[in-house]
């Protein structure tokens, strides 16, 4: 075989081989369940409280869920007719709600997680009343601890290490600290409110966060609201569009992670524990 032959062979098989590669920071989808909440229920999730998925007060598409702090009473304050609860069920000891999603796992070894998600904040809470914060917190939930993604509370917003929040009006991304740019009703009478809910609310927020991540472990996303004032319906929070992918841990041609030539090193199945579905 000639010089000039063996010469444009190797090229050949060198530019057929990295054809093969994973590409750097490949999306890689896991069989995360039920993220944007269009069969209308909390199939996949797990959780407890004032919970639930209405076809009102839509973030995205027919559907979004939400939690609120409700204690399911009903009480009357200062003469004035409580709040309707937006589900059924009370919040847990008058105090929070939360809500999980169910697992998602890589099928190869990643070198990150992704998870983003969309929420708006709605309080009756006066937003500058120190104390009565109503906190909204999400977490990125793994085997080795919980990552938080955002804060948002009547008295801020603060994302999570790493995470970025964009506000979907102006496309501004928050830097904290900041109050939220609560939008408020002039309410001639009580109980005229939004879809007959809160009286503030933040325009929408588009949550990210990027996390460097190499095992096969399942990870899943935790929503929680919490009364740190009273025990009546203060606050609320409607979210929709979760979503958790994985990226590919790249190989090379030369120094593979896998068997194959840069094949990514596949995860071990992992049976997934059924879920309790929702409303």
């Amino acid at each position: 075989m000639s010089r000039k032959i063996f010469f444009f062979l190797s090229v050949f098989i060198l530019v057929c081989g990295m054809m093969l590669l994973p590409s750097q920071g490949t999306a890689q989808p896991g069989p995360f369940c039920n993220g944007d909440f269009e069969s209308g229920t909390f199939d996949c999730w797990n959780g407890t409280g004032d919970v639930g998925v209405a076809d009102f007060n839509l973030l995205s598409g027919y559907y979004s869920a939400f939690m609120t702090n409700a204690p399911g009473s009903d009480m009357v304050l200062d003469g004035l007719s409580p709040q309707v609860q937006l589900s059924e069920n009370p919040a847990y000891r008058d105090m929070c709600s939360w809500i999980e999603s169910g697992l998602a796992f890589p099928a190869n070894v990643p070198q990150a997680v992704n998870v983003s998600f969309k929420v708006r904040y709605k309080t009756d809470e006066d937003p500058w009343n120190p104390g009565c914060t109503d906190p909204f917190e999400v977490k990125l939930v793994t085997n080795n601890g919980s990552i938080e993604l955002v804060d948002i509370s009547t008295d801020g917003i603060t994302p999570g290490p790493g995470a970025t929040v964009r506000n979907m009006t102006t496309n501004a991304f928050v830097r904290p600290p900041m109050l939220p740019p609560f939008i408020c009703e002039i309410l001639p009478e009580p109980g005229v409110l939004q879809n007959g809910l809160f009286e503030c609310e933040t325009p929408v927020y588009e949550v990210r966060k990027r996390l460097a991540y190499t095992s096969c472990e399942p990870v899943s996303v935790r929503f929680a609201i919490c009364d740190h004032c009273d025990d009546i319906v203060d606050s609320a929070a409607f979210f929709d569009d979760v979503q958790i992918t994985f990226e590919n841990l790249p190989g090379t041609l030369f120094v593979s992670p896998g068997i194959g030539g840069g094949a990514p090193i596949p995860c071990p199945p992992i049976e997934q524990p059924t879920r309790i579905k929702g409303r």
